[in-house]
């Protein structure tokens, strides 16, 4: 090879591996979410948008495939910026019958996100349900029968020669106590260990079930109101493990007697000698409206090392003020507490859309408001309702407090992580709702 054919090799080598060599330029990084989605299409759809805190303009909008995780990145933007992120739940139900399909959309928008934050989409509901059944023996009448977190399918009398089946909420443990042959001391059985959707408990002789001669505990409420309270014995609660105490649950539209306070009895023969409790400890959630004018409504979720006297009450407050239009939620804030929520509903007879938008944001002493924000386009050509913002009159306006020291942004995270469904329970929460 002569040296001029050498040089136009060598240019040429050259040339191809600068280009081989050559790296692309890393993108920006930008705002960007991760959002897991464990539900499965046929129980509900998800989609997530990102919107201009200040404008309320859309930046990134995506739906979110089922049993998968996403990133939805927001272009032109860097990571040190902000954003309103909503995630809209879309379910439906069709009425048995009628061809009738009812549509309810859940939008919950979390204000001032940082990036890289993560969203998870699961249920919360850790109970069960199982369906107890048994007869009676051993007595010549039932006086009152109990199953606590239970809905009575059918109720034991004479009729039936005693039999009840009691469809019941759990996580692994029920009981029932029973009054019968005018003996003024309770009765009762415990079950542990339940894992299917049927317990044939069969025969259940009320001669060998013990006597509970332990008194009952006070629940004093806050004020009287028709009061809807948990309360649970705490067994385990990395596993998720209580024991249900309330009342039986009622159906829905039965009457609701307005309460200043409960008894709660437990499945204790003797609180002197042997209490032998199956928990250590109690979960309280009560929720309950005052009945005098501009009554607010009272939310707590606690855990307690015994029952208490007394239940909290807030020291904050919220207040009305006049709203613009129907996009726009306002209320002045009144007192120090750690999260504000507000609510615009879409609901009534005869509505198939049914819509609930719910805005956390982070409070501040005196006037609070906040403009919704843009629908993105694929939801607006498919809820043209949603689109314009036809929600009911009234906003719902709650409070939140906890007794542990939490910052909003924890408080955000709880909420978008779900990690510890238990969270609000340890953190000691305490809200108050009003509709203005």
């Amino acid at each position: 090879m002569n040296i001029r054919g050498s040089i136009a090799f060598f240019i040429i080598f050259s040339f191809f591996s600068c280009e081989k060599n050559q790296v692309s330029p890393e993108p920006a990084p930008v705002f960007e979410l991760l959002v897991r989605n464990d539900f499965d299409a046929l129980n509900a759809r998800f989609a997530v948008f990102v919107s201009d805190p200040n404008t309320g303009a859309t930046k990134a909008f995506r739906w979110v495939p089922e049993n998968d995780t996403i990133l939805l990145q927001v272009p032109n933007s860097t990571p040190a910026d902000n954003f309103d992120c909503t995630v809209v739940k879309i379910t439906t139900l069709d009425a048995p019958g009628t061809g009738v399909r009812d549509t309810f959309l859940s939008l919950s928008t979390y204000t001032n996100l940082g990036s890289r934050q993560s969203i998870h989409l699961q249920n919360s509901v850790f109970q069960r349900a199982s369906s107890v059944q048994f007869s009676l023996t051993g007595m010549n009448t039932l006086d009152s029968i109990v199953v606590p977190d239970a809905y009575a399918i059918t109720k034991p009398e004479a009729s039936n020669n005693f039999t009840g089946d009691y469809w019941c909420y759990h996580t692994g443990q029920c009981w029932i106590r029973v009054l019968v042959d005018g003996n003024p001391f309770w009765r009762f059985v415990r079950f542990n260990n339940i894992g299917g959707e049927t317990v044939e408990a069969n025969t259940l002789d009320v001669n060998l079930m013990l006597p509970i001669f332990a008194p009952p505990l006070t629940l004093n409420f806050p004020f009287v109101a028709d009061w809807k309270y948990q309360v649970d014995g705490i067994v385990d609660t990395a596993k998720l493990q209580f024991l249900p105490l309330s009342q039986p649950l009622r159906p829905p539209g039965t009457f609701v007697p307005f309460l200043d306070k409960v008894e709660i009895f437990e499945p204790v023969n003797n609180d002197l000698f042997n209490a032998n409790r199956p928990y250590n400890g109690f979960r309280l959630q009560l929720r309950g409206t005052a009945s005098d004018a501009g009554g607010y409504t009272y939310l707590s979720d606690h855990f307690y090392s015994s029952m208490p006297p007394t239940l909290p009450k807030p020291g904050f407050d919220l207040a009305p003020t006049s709203l613009s239009d129907k996009r726009l939620f306002a209320v002045q804030c009144l007192g120090d507490f750690d999260l504000l929520a507000f609510t615009r509903t879409r609901n009534g007879y005869g509505i198939h859309l049914n819509i609930s938008w719910e805005v956390l944001t982070k409070p501040r002493n005196g006037i609070l408001d906040y403009r919704l924000p843009d629908i993105p386009a694929p939801l607006a050509d498919l809820y043209h309702p949603l689109s314009n913002y036809d929600f009911n009159d009234g906003v719902t306006a709650r409070a939140e407090s906890y007794e542990k020291v939490l910052s909003y942004e924890v408080i955000i995270q709880h909420y978008l992580n779900a990690a510890d469904v238990l969270w609000q329970a340890r953190a000691g929460y305490l809200g108050k709702e009003r509709i203005l």
